[in-house]
């Protein structure tokens, strides 16, 4: 069974690829997003929320440079990383914002 979209047909080795790459990829980009913000923290000092946000802004960028890349390809499991990359990125942002925002005295 298909189910149509934007990114054409996806299949079950789309979803399969997709739910199965999840895991990896969110820590990934978590991962990224972190390495990223501590690197800007060292380079440019200052206070946390610009740092956090461009530090957001510049993973965003990769992440959806990578996802359309991914999503225009003619294989399933290519589509299904897509699908998988762009759900980790609203995943870990979600997570890191309700952790900047309960834990962190900004």
């Amino acid at each position: 069974m298909a189910v149509q979209g934007n990114a054409g047909s996806l299949d079950e080795r789309a979803w399969a690829t997709a739910t199965w790459s999840a895991p990896l990829v969110t820590q990934l980009i978590l991962a990224l997003l972190i390495a990223s913000a501590w690197l800007l923290g060292k380079w440019f000092p200052g206070p946390a929320l610009p740092l956090f946000a461009a530090s957001a802004i510049g993973v965003f960028v990769l992440c959806a440079v990578a996802t359309f890349v991914l999503i225009r390809s003619t294989s399933s499991r290519a589509r299904g990383m897509a699908l998988s990359v762009a759900g980790s990125y609203v995943v870990v942002l979600v997570g890191a914002t309700l952790y900047g925002i309960w834990m962190l005295p900004w």
